[in-house]
């Protein structure tokens, strides 16, 4: 890591049932000593957030097993451990929501993550047996040998087994330097700080070792990675990760529109194996909005930067996401993000409705826009995503692509395509990890039906 860090880890005290158990040495948390933890505990992950997160979790789970502990099941654990969000206020009230299902069950839960960052109180409130902390990711696995935090907002409830996954998130960079109007996140992950790139290489044999064909380069501010010790840029850091024997993909999580640097273009252009998909987040297509927000670009710089690109590569599939209810959005302004979503060629846009966090400069402006009025453009918003998801897939129909298997079941198995399209096979078509051939033949609701070619060079 560079010198510039993130929040410190800091242990929330309160009183614990459960300090009469053995401890277990792991060092000290400032003033407040030790850790109280059983030599060997059961322990279950769970997880709310961001594919930054879900790197987190894996670097947490390592440091669990490492130190001895045993994963199980989550009815099963002794201990939970929940990596928090707190990107809306809907998602900080999952993430208590979360800690209550875990206290049904566990006998001690741990709370880390953005959400515990900001405000970490709220969990420390809610029963004697939940222990929040206060910190980075990495100190966190260092200290408190477990952190986890997710993608999707989904909770994992999986044996060690089940946890096998062919694509591993690595992290390469944390904290963010953009200070958006709205958003927390500098706040609660700290300021823009890139990770070795010999470190990131390691990590991805390891995925690789690990039975994960493909990797996501994943950050908060990803496209500002800067390698400390070379000065590689992210472009060329995928570059040298695709060059890792074993590794078949490797995949872009999120960037900022003016981070698509010459070097990145020049990955996706020159290397088969870096995936042509790019999520940039747009959040409007309003140059209001967009100044009222903090963000460094204008509505036609957006289009010029994604014209530039599809120039470049012209296979790119890209994604995005859109805030709505923003306090000086109005209906006019949501009808011209509509209008930007078309012009940039979106294939997907991820909504979410404008929630004020605490301690930013949009704070100030208040939350004007209704909730139904927010609703009704939400759903607008993912009505015209659809729209635009079932023309980027039906111009695939009877076209072949390549499909890395994620996901095997009884009925079927599916994975994607390198442009981050779910295909699904008949079941037995291939293992999970496995990259098949198939050719596209029907729309499913969020995919592509496809077969296997009986002769591999049909179409």
């Amino acid at each position: 890591m560079s010198s510039r860090r993130g929040p410190s880890l800091v242990p929330v005290a309160h009183p614990s049932s459960l300090s009469s158990r053995r401890l277990l040495s792991r060092g000290h948390h400032g003033a407040s000593g030790s850790l109280p933890w059983p030599a060997v505990t059961s322990f279950a992950v769970k997880f709310l957030g961001c594919k930054v997160s879900q790197a987190d979790a894996m670097l947490a789970r390592s440091a669990m097993l490492a130190a001895g502990h045993r994963e199980v099941p989550e009815a099963d654990a002794e201990l939970h451990v929940i990596n928090t969000c707190c990107i809306t206020s809907e998602a900080e009230a999952k993430s208590r929501q979360s800690v209550r299902r875990s206290l049904k069950t566990a006998h001690e839960v741990y709370v880390a993550g953005c959400a515990v960052n900001l405000n970490a109180s709220q969990f420390a409130e809610i029963d004697p047996n939940v222990r929040p902390f206060v910190g980075t990711a990495d100190d966190i696995a260092v200290e408190l040998g477990a952190c986890a935090d997710v993608e999707n907002e989904v909770l994992a409830r999986q044996s060690t087994e089940q946890a096998a996954r062919t694509r591993g998130f690595v992290k390469v960079q944390d904290g963010c330097d953009c200070h958006c109007a709205y958003c927390i996140i500098p706040t609660v992950r700290g300021s823009a700080r890139s990770r070795p790139a010999s470190a990131v290489l390691a990590e991805v044999r390891r995925r690789v070792q690990q039975g994960q064909p493909e990797v996501v380069m994943t950050g908060i501010s990803v496209g500002d990675y800067r390698d400390p010790e070379r000065g590689l840029e992210l472009g060329e850091l995928m570059v040298e990760a695709a060059g890792v024997e074993g590794v078949e993909r490797v995949r872009l999580s999120s960037v900022e529109v003016i981070h698509v640097k010459d070097s990145l273009v020049d990955a996706l252009r020159s290397e088969p194996k870096v995936c042509p998909h790019l999520h940039i987040p747009m959040q409007s297509g309003d140059d209001g909005v967009l100044r009222d927000m903090g963000r460094h670009y204008t509505r036609a710089e957006y289009l010029e930067h994604v014209a530039a690109l599809r120039a470049a590569v012209p296979e790119v599939n890209l994604t995005t996401d859109v805030i709505v209810g923003f306090p000086t959005e109005d209906d006019a302004a949501f009808a011209r993000t509509l209008d930007a979503i078309d012009a940039a060629g979106i294939s997907r846009v991820h909504a979410f409705s404008y929630s004020p966090r605490p301690g930013t400069v949009a704070e100030r402006l208040g939350d004007r826009v209704a909730p139904q009025g927010k609703k009704r453009r939400s759903q607008a918003l993912r009505g015209h995503s659809e729209v635009r998801s079932r023309h980027h897939r039906t111009a695939k129909l009877g076209r072949r692509e390549t499909v890395l298997i994620d996901k095997v079941a009884d009925t079927q198995c599916s994975g994607y395509t390198a442009d981050y399209t779910r295909c699904y096979l008949p079941a037995g078509a291939a293992a999970r990890g496995e990259l098949i051939e198939a050719s596209c033949q029907e729309l499913y609701a969020d995919g592509i039906a496809c077969e296997v070619p009986v002769d591999p060079g049909l179409s």
